[in-house]
């Protein structure tokens, strides 16, 4: 696939919006990909495999482009164009506006934006200077120019503010302030959000007239990986004096329902989430465990009805909260991600909110 047929495909699911397609067929990935990208665990060397990496670039496909030192984790990636072209839809910019990209990984989005808006109303702001370097050298040799700054994006760009629009790259459990400070009256900022328990949703915030908050609701499905500091760690723990019994509801209806597991993740925010396979276990069984750093649980996949399918340790006993968050959730009528919001106010406070900020949840 070409990226002109790749344009024409976005274009015809409706993901590519006319305002957007001239900017989307002129500034193509594949000027901003890095020689060397991985996919689906395996890396692809241009010089080594051109047809396979022309293949994968002008694919509508997520590529990393940098990991951590696990080599498997990855620390910067070029999005997968349907999602690109859906943020820069809800960003829905205006000629005149100026916008702050956090995080601009290999410049990709910079380009678009300072192609769309002029480079003087675009700001870009890149944790590791190795890839604001990068970035910034491919955008000069476009004749983009927008403003590359190396630093910590989670302190915005006062330099450069106020901003009407802003928009991270990289998922946050928290939205930092300064975003909010920085933003002119009714401005917008579009964060990937998530929790420990589930990866999340695109947030849109407006900022309130006083400047002192932003409410929206969250407007799409996606999963980012995560800003650097703001990673969940597992941390560490004990398991003792453990409790067993049977659970309530099928893990799955949790594990593999992602709207269920949002909502869950917004009424327990403290807490962990993985799905592991226990070969150790003598039933040898996947399950899903969950724990906020004191107390832990886990429930099989297989057999969750049984007698010893749940055990539990510490002063919670959390899967009992994780079976009454779900319960709420189905109460609820089963929404979708998209009815919940958040309110986020320039002293840290975060309120999620079921249809409307007058309905808080947790």
């Amino acid at each position: 696939m070409t990226w002109s047929e790749l344009a024409d495909t976005l274009k015809n699911s409706g993901a590519l919006s006319a305002d957007w397609e001239q900017t989307f067929r002129a500034v193509p990935r594949t000027l901003f990909t890095p020689d060397r990208i991985l996919h689906d665990g395996e890396w692809t060397d241009r010089a080594a495999e051109p047809d396979r990496w022309n293949s994968l670039v002008n694919s509508d496909l997520p590529l990393a482009t940098q990991t951590y030192d696990d080599e498997a984790t990855p620390s910067s990636s070029s999005s997968m164009p349907t999602v690109v072209t859906q943020m820069l839809r809800h960003l829905d910019v205006m000629p005149g506006m100026r916008v702050l990209e956090v995080g601009t990984g290999t410049g990709w989005t910079a380009g678009l934006l300072a192609h769309r808006l002029g480079a003087e109303n675009v700001t870009t702001v890149e944790v590791d200077p190795v890839l604001a370097i990068e970035a910034r050298d491919r955008l000069n040799a476009l004749g983009l120019l927008p403003t590359v700054a190396a630093g910590d994006g989670m302190l915005g760009h006062p330099e450069g503010a106020p901003f009407h629009r802003a928009q991270l790259t990289a998922a946050v459990q928290r939205v930092p302030s300064p975003l909010i400070e920085q933003m002119t009256p009714g401005g917008v900022i579009l964060v990937p959000y998530g929790t420990p328990f589930c990866n999340g949703g695109l947030l849109r915030l407006t900022v309130a007239a006083d400047g002192r908050s932003a409410s929206g609701p969250f407007v799409e499905d996606v999963s980012f990986m995560w800003v650097r500091d703001q990673r969940p760690e597992s941390g560490d723990f004990e398991i003792d004096d453990v409790r067993h019994g049977a659970s309530d509801i099928d893990p799955a209806d949790v594990a593999e329902q992602t709207h269920a597991a949002f909502a869950i993740g917004l009424r327990m925010p403290d807490l962990f989430r993985q799905d592991v396979w226990a070969g150790y276990d003598r039933f040898g069984t996947g399950r899903f465990e969950v724990w906020d750093g004191v107390s832990y649980a886990h429930c099989r996949l297989a057999d969750w009805d049984g007698k010893h399918a749940v055990s539990q340790s510490g002063p919670r006993s959390l899967w009992e909260e994780v079976t009454a968050a779900h319960a709420w959730w189905v109460r609820k009528g089963r929404p979708d991600l998209t009815r919940f919001g958040m309110t986020v106010t320039v002293d840290g406070e975060h309120r999620p909110w079921l249809d409307s900020p007058e309905h808080l949840i947790g």
